[in-house]
């Protein structure tokens, strides 16, 4: 199976409206919105079945057991990104800042301190007619190019006897495009016509040819 990939060096181009039409002109069997941080692709396609929906496990995120805790401090110290906050005189762990590298459980002397797996998103997964793939990333997640690479893995999981799948990317030259680019036959790039569009166009030209 092909895969074509319909990126844009920057938002706005009108990427997935071209890439809608593709699908529509090919009658593609299988599509995916690769767009995880703002899909859309879904409101041109007017997918009327119930998709599977399942959780996504993005990083995993400390968590504090307070019982246990005896507020020594040690972890708040040495958390390199500053996400254990004291509250109310108990230490707590901030959502959006923690990285889940698993410092803090390691030096606490209290077993107070244990990494728990984090649903960072929803995969969303179409398959009456046409296989459709997509996803949503919760808001303050990262690990998006992880993401983008198990939208593409259920898409091509659950095709069958599909010539063409044509993949919406994401704007910019980041993780989720590089994730993206991987593995894919070829590439089509909207741009505008403006300067800023095409140095934009460009950069991503660069990105897809290393």
């Amino acid at each position: 199976m092909k895969q074509l990939l319909i990126l844009s060096g920057k938002g706005g181009t009108g990427k997935t409206t071209v890439a809608s039409a593709f699908i529509k002109l090919a009658n593609a069997k299988a599509f995916a919105d690769c767009d995880v941080d703002a899909p859309n692709l879904h409101l041109l396609m007017n997918q009327i079945s119930q998709p599977i929906i399942s959780d996504y496990y993005g990083m995993d995120k400390a968590f504090i057991d307070t019982v246990k805790c005896k507020s020594c401090g040690m972890c708040k110290e040495n958390c390199g990104f500053d996400a254990i906050k004291l509250v109310n005189e108990e230490f707590k762990v901030d959502y959006f800042s923690c990285e889940g590298c698993g410092v803090c459980e390691e030096i606490c002397s209290f077993d107070a301190i244990t990494l728990r797996p984090d649903v960072a998103g929803k995969l969303t997964l179409y398959t009456k007619d046409k296989i459709f793939s997509t996803a949503q990333l919760k808001m303050g997640s990262g690990t998006s190019g992880k993401l983008v690479s198990e939208v593409k893995k259920q898409m091509k999981e659950s095709v069958e006897n599909a010539d063409l799948a044509i993949i919406d990317g994401s704007p910019g030259i980041g993780c989720p495009v590089i994730a993206s680019l991987s593995g894919v036959d070829s590439v089509l790039i909207v741009t505008e016509p403006s300067l800023s569009g095409i140095n934009d166009m460009l950069r991503i030209i660069r990105t897809a040819k290393s």
